[in-house]
């Protein structure tokens, strides 16, 4: 992917997933994509470990959501780059999430 499409992202609240291969390599929350994306503090690890060979996909959630999609797709996915386990206080991050789906990829950079 060539990061400079991140500005393509869209001003969404949303749970994002960066790919690398077949793997989620860090998973998190936005309240805008597009925002966060323009100064986040991953890119240069990403950049530094997988140059461009990575991508992002997410899957919008309402905001009040957000802690609990982010929680369960990191249970989902266990990726290797986070370095905060987002599922500390959070309970069961199934709860009221039965219309969010984390699994496959919805929308690609």
């Amino acid at each position: 992917m060539d990061i400079t499409n991140l500005d393509q992202l869209p001003t969404i609240s949303a749970i994002y997933r960066v790919w690398h291969g077949d793997h989620v390599v860090y998973v998190g929350q936005a309240k805008n994509l597009k925002q966060r994306w323009k100064s986040h503090h991953i890119l240069p690890k990403l950049i530094q470990r997988y140059q461009i060979d990575w991508w992002i996909d997410w899957v919008k959630v309402a905001p009040e959501n957000l802690d609990r999609a982010e929680a369960l797709a990191y249970r989902t996915f266990k990726p290797k780059l986070n370095q905060i386990n987002p599922c500390h206080g959070v309970g069961d991050p199934t709860a009221s999430l039965s219309g969010i789906h984390l699994i496959g990829r919805q929308s690609k950079i």
